[in-house]
């Protein structure tokens, strides 16, 4: 940029994405998720702009604050590796009563795959060795999401 020095252009460059995170973790302290629309609205905000697959942990406590959300992982277009550690050590640490996992699929359609499935079941037999339930399971793309609570699976 002509006129300004490097660091000021980069500030400049960087400012719509610190922006975005600070308005995110300010939201984040007081966000209740307890529902499946709650935590779908909130993460079509938090997945916005993500161009590869991406993994959160949702932690929440008994009446369903968030108490953190972590990114758990990120993969290419169209998958991301889950870590299982990574999963059961969040929950231990924010003292959970639940989690919702969540994750995206940039391709633009939100219907789950054989794979989420299975990552579903790991993540909820992990979490239920802690006495943590899994939750939730969603899926974003674009400006849709796919809950698997709502349709049956967690139950």
């Amino acid at each position: 940029m002509d006129g300004i020095g490097e660091s000021a252009a980069i500030l400049l460059k960087l400012t719509p994405q610190l922006y975005h995170k600070a308005r995110m973790e300010e939201t984040a302290r007081e966000t209740v998720l307890n529902s499946s629309e709650r935590a779908g609205a909130y993460l079509l905000e938090r997945f916005s702009g993500e161009s590869r697959e991406v993994i959160y942990e949702l932690c929440l406590d008994r009446k369903g604050k968030l108490l953190a959300c972590k990114r758990l992982g990120e993969g290419g277009v169209s998958y991301a590796d889950l870590d299982i550690r990574k999963l059961v050590e969040n929950a231990l640490l924010t003292s959970a009563s639940a989690v919702i996992l969540a994750h995206n699929h940039p391709s633009g359609v939100a219907l789950p795959s054989p794979e989420d499935y299975a990552t579903t079941d790991r993540a909820k037999q992990a979490l239920a060795t802690v006495g943590v339930p899994l939750t939730d399971h969603i899926i974003v793309a674009d400006q849709d999401f796919v809950s698997f609570a709502d349709s049956g699976y967690l139950l």
